[in-house]
This record gives C-alpha cells, sequence and structure tokens, in this order.
C-alpha cells in the first residue's frame, strides 16, 4: 500500500517543490493549501483547504497520513508565532495516534545545536535576520522547542538561504553543517524524500550540505 503524507503550506514554493518530490517518488500526497490549488490534477495529489492555525482543519488534513511535513516559513503577512502554532496543532492531532505520525519540518540555521560549524557568512546571514526579523528567529527555536518536549519521530531539516532551481544528485545531510549559502527548494523536496526512506534521523536537526557526487 502507498503510504501517505500530508503536507503543511503546499501552497508555497517550499511547499510545492515538496509535493512535486513526493509525488514523483511515488506517494500519496494530501496537500494543505490556504488559496486556489497551484498544483496539475494527479492521480495520487489531493489537495485539502488547510489553515495550519485551525485545529479542526489540521486533524482533516492528516487523516491517514503516516507522515506530515511542515513547509510553513514566515513572510510580511504571517504571525509571529505561525511555526509553533502550527507544530502545536499537528502535535495535538499525532498525540492520539498509534504508531505516531512523523514530523518533518523546516527552519533556518538561526537554530543551533552545539557542535554545529558556522560559516562566516551563515553568521552574518542571522545576524542580520536576528537584527530586522528577530521574532522569526524566535518561532524557529520554539517550534524545535515543541517537537524536543514531545515523543514524537520528528525530523528538523535546516538551512540558510532558499533558491529557486533544480536539484541534482544525492542530498547531503549532515548533523552540524556547514549549511550551503544557497539550497534550492527542490533540494528541500529531495530530502524529505529521503529523510522519509531512513530510520536514523529520528528526532535529529540535519542540516543540508549540497549534494554528494
Amino acid at each position: 500500500m502507498t503510504a501517505t503524507v500530508a503536507v503543511l503550506a503546499a501552497h508555497g514554493r517550499s511547499g510545492r517543490a515538496c509535493v512535486t518530490a513526493l509525488l514523483d517518488a511515488g506517494y500519496q500526497v494530501r496537500a494543505g493549501i490556504r488559496s486556489e490549488a497551484p498544483f496539475e490534477p494527479h492521480p495520487l495529489l489531493t489537495t485539502v483547504s488547510c489553515d495550519a492555525r485551525d485545529p479542526a482543519q489540521v486533524a482533516e488534513l492528516l487523516e491517514g497520513a503516516s507522515a506530515v511535513v511542515s513547509m510553513i516559513g514566515h513572510n510580511r503577512r504571517s504571525d509571529d508565532d505561525v511555526q509553533s502554532a502550527a507544530t502545536r496543532n499537528c502535535l495535538e492531532v499525532i498525540s492520539s495516534r498509534q504508531p505516531k505520525t512523523r514530523f518533518i519540518t523546516l527552519t533556518g540555521t538561526g537554530v543551533r545545536l552545539p557542535g554545529d560549524t558556522i560559516p562566516l557568512f551563515d553568521r552574518a546571514a542571522n545576524a542580520a535576520i536576528a537584527l530586522v526579523d528577530p521574532k522569526r528567529i524566535a518561532d524557529g527555536k520554539e517550534h524545535v522547542r515543541i517537537l524536543q518536549d514531545s515523543d514524537v519521530d520528528f525530523t528538523v531539516v535546516r538551512v540558510l538561504k532558499l533558491t529557486g532551481g533544480r536539484h541534482q544528485g544525492t542530498v547531503r545531510l549532515t548533523p552540524n553543517g556547514p549549511a550551503e549559502l544557497f539550497t534550492p527548494r527542490a533540494r528541500v523536496g529531495a530530502a524529505v524524500v529521503a529523510i522519509l526512506g531512513r530510520t536514523d534521523l529520528s528526532r535529529a536537526l540535519p542540516v543540508i550540505n549540497g549534494t554528494e557526487a
């Protein structure tokens, strides 16, 4: 039976790239969208209207899914706590299920771990974000804290700067970086597919570090 993956914020650029990668890998996808569906019809795709701040809509999106992927990020219109609020709503659904649904989420390298290798360009970029939008970094850290305090099987994918463009090759995921300067959103989608096929990244926060030869 084909596994089903739910995707939060599937209408965004990262969400669309993730949905594409999952469909190409043969997963059934339940895509949570806030506006008109940006996808062509596909036999493995179901779109669900979902505001991640609405627990009932999140529960509907996760129906039948063995994993949920959050591609929620911050923009000028989003609430300051959008990541942490969505994470709490997902955990409320997941906590009542056995086996618990796997949770994969995307955040920035402003979320640090002891032992991280942090290049100068990474320090500079996150210092600038902390100066102009500190709540963005705070929310990323808070949603990770919520996951770490839970008992769910989670993986947090960390990147520095997302871009468009293509991805080729095998994604390199390292426990402590360093992050590449620019990560194509298509590579994030490929990373999600790779993580779904692995069992060694439970409760881990890997950094995307380019591709392997």
